[in-house]
């Protein structure tokens, strides 16, 4: 996932989209502020996405939206979006916030529950 596409969602998840033609309302002000805050965003779950890929921890960063953001696909299509649209509406519309910040930290919860458990055979406890 790019980082225009992670914009996108987040817009969808404000209601910022109008619905004709996949046109966007002005949101020129979120768009030059999206870098940072999927910046933000990429550092705060870099702990969640290691242990999702079963890898060292590093902060992820990109320069532009047109880049790929490099996390593990459940943290970019279930986590950063709400987390992005979360931080868009801090002090625009507060109660908006509140519930996508729910609902952030409820994708984060489920995130790490991901994937298929892990075969292995029983060891015996009792000698």
């Amino acid at each position: 996932m790019t980082g225009n596409e992670l914009f996108k969602r987040a817009i969808d998840l404000c209601a910022l989209n109008n619905g004709q033609d996949g046109a966007i309302i002005d949101t020129s002000d979120l768009a030059e502020r999206a870098v940072s805050l999927i910046n933000q965003l990429l550092a705060e779950n870099s702990v969640l996405d290691g242990r999702i890929l079963k890898t060292d921890h590093k902060v992820l960063r990109i320069t532009s939206l047109d880049e790929a953001l490099g996390c593990s696909e459940i943290v970019a299509c279930s986590v950063l979006p709400y987390g992005l649209a979360m931080l868009f509406m801090v002090g625009e519309d507060d109660a908006l916030a509140g519930t996508l910040r729910q609902l952030y930290i409820n994708a984060q919860e489920d995130a790490i529950k991901f994937g298929k458990p892990s075969v292995h055979p029983i060891t015996e406890v009792y000698s």
